[in-house]
């Protein structure tokens, strides 16, 4: 069976984009419509306190398709999201990510689990001060553009000498970004490791 989620109160997408996008995808990809479930609750609500969102999961079967928009209407809170993954993965499901075109079942590679939550941080960081730059985060780079390529090569056991020559710039300018992004230890996977993503546990429990 197929079924839609969506939740009020989520800034930026409001119920009839969530439910215009999901279908719109459903249809492109030869899903059948199904069961449209709305939950309506405010995003500074705990997870385990959604008893609409907790009966909702714990009502799926296996092999149940679940249609969401965007993580951040699971929540905002990547912990949050890590947790109701387990309960995808416990009963069985498939959650389908419709703005990303993403399905996640209990097979799928953790390194698509993780791009996904980095972008829910990524998100998350974007909206926390529109008025200046929050103490500690770290402000924009011209060598933003060649982060991912910079991480491949660290992958591939470049040294900063060698990067600095591949992409034509300065050594000592490369090498302080790299440090400041840490971005060696996520070439190395330890980025993976910061997220424990269960296979066989739901922690959202269900009530009654």
């Amino acid at each position: 069976m197929n079924y839609i989620y969506l939740r009020s109160k989520i800034d930026r997408y409001s119920l009839a984009m969530q439910e215009h996008s999901i279908k719109e995808y459903m249809m492109l990809n030869g899903y059948e419509i199904g069961p449209l479930h709305v939950e309506i609750s405010p995003t500074s609500k705990k997870i385990e306190e959604r008893e609409e969102l907790r009966t909702f999961i714990h009502s799926l079967k296996s092999k149940d398709r679940l249609f969401v928009y965007d993580l951040r209407v699971i929540s905002q809170r990547v912990g949050e999201v890590i947790q109701f993954l387990g309960c995808v993965f416990n009963h069985d499901l498939e959650l389908i990510v419709a703005r990303y075109g993403v399905k996640i079942t209990k097979d799928t590679p953790a390194s698509v689990v993780i791009s996904l939550l980095g972008r829910l941080r990524e998100e998350n960081k974007g909206n926390l001060s529109h008025t200046g730059r929050p103490k500690g985060s770290i402000s924009k780079s011209k060598y933003d553009k060649y982060k991912t390529q910079i991480i491949e090569l660290l992958k591939e056991g470049k040294n900063v000498s060698e990067i600095a020559k591949i992409l034509n710039v300065s050594r000592s300018s490369i090498r302080d970004y790299i440090t400041s992004r840490e971005l060696e230890k996520i070439a190395l996977g330890e980025k993976a490791k910061q997220y424990e993503i269960p296979k066989s546990t739901c922690k959202i429990n269900h009530k009654g």
